[in-house]
């Protein structure tokens, strides 16, 4: 009973600090983790297929403008498979804090069509 206290003891100063000292040293993500949707603007073609899919309406394409609601979106991927031209992908941005709801958009001037 007192060899189980005393490996209780010692174990943490044995194994070491078993957290990240965060937010200095970002968390390590697996390949498969799915973050916010990225656009590749010189691949879109600003049909707006993306918005069409996007099951929450997180997404708007208007007045040459591609806008993400990252408060709103789910990260599910359907943007990124309705994407005739693949200019979307998921990413790996997961932390999302802001102190203004507007902080959470993301607006991208599009190219102009060639």
């Amino acid at each position: 009973m007192i060899s189980d206290l005393f490996d209780r003891l010692v174990r943490p100063l044995r194994l070491g600090p078993l957290t990240r000292a965060y937010p200095a040293e970002p968390p390590p993500l697996p390949p498969s983790v799915r973050g916010l949707p990225e656009l590749d603007i010189s691949r879109c073609d600003a049909t707006a297929a993306c918005t069409e899919a996007c099951p929450t309406g997180a997404l708007e394409v208007a007045g040459g403008t591609w806008t993400l609601d990252a408060g709103r979106c789910i990260f599910c991927g359907d943007c990124a498979r309705a994407c005739p031209r693949d200019a979307l992908r998921l990413g790996y941005q997961v932390e999302l804090a802001a102190r203004n709801r507007t902080d959470l958009l993301v607006v991208v001037q599009l190219e102009a069509p060639r």
